[in-house]
């Protein structure tokens, strides 16, 4: 299935809409607590990263010049 851009963007402003909440509206728990979650998040996406092995010759070479 391809989607263009434009229509990825008409799903996601849409999908809040369809759920019957405002689009943007913020979460009703206080801010500490959304960012222990977000924390918590990336710990496991930390976790999740960490027990995967990629080779050496996978990252680009890459050099910094000074001009």
């Amino acid at each position: 299935m391809k989607v263009t851009r434009r229509e990825l963007a008409g799903m996601i402003l849409a999908a809040p809409m369809a759920a019957g909440q405002a689009p943007g509206a913020a979460a009703a728990e206080p801010p500490d607590q959304l960012l222990k979650a977000a924390a918590e998040d990336n710990r496991k996406s930390a976790a999740a990263i960490s027990k995967l092995e990629l080779p050496v010759e996978t990252e680009p070479a890459f050099a910094f010049k000074a001009q």
